[in-house]
């Protein structure tokens, strides 16, 4: 899946990681951010056997908006 991740309203400096629903958090971030930023990213992600993804935000809250771009599999 292809998604256009943004993050607005955060709260403090945090990092998003989107991956496959179901699997185990990766180590790397696909967004990075200060308190207050609006940032977006393009990322592409497996959906899990679960037919879903996850996305984690390590801190602080934070609207999430995903923008599918595209599907392939």
């Amino acid at each position: 899946m292809v998604l256009n991740m943004t993050v607005t309203a955060t709260t403090k400096s945090s990092f998003l990681t989107v991956y496959p629903g179901g699997q185990s958090r990766p180590m790397a971030s696909d967004l990075n951010w200060a308190p207050g930023a609006t940032v977006a990213n393009l990322v592409v992600v497996e959906v899990g056997s679960s037919g879903m993804i996850t996305a984690y935000n390590n801190g602080g809250s934070a609207q999430v908006i995903a923008d599918v771009e595209g599907y392939y599999g």
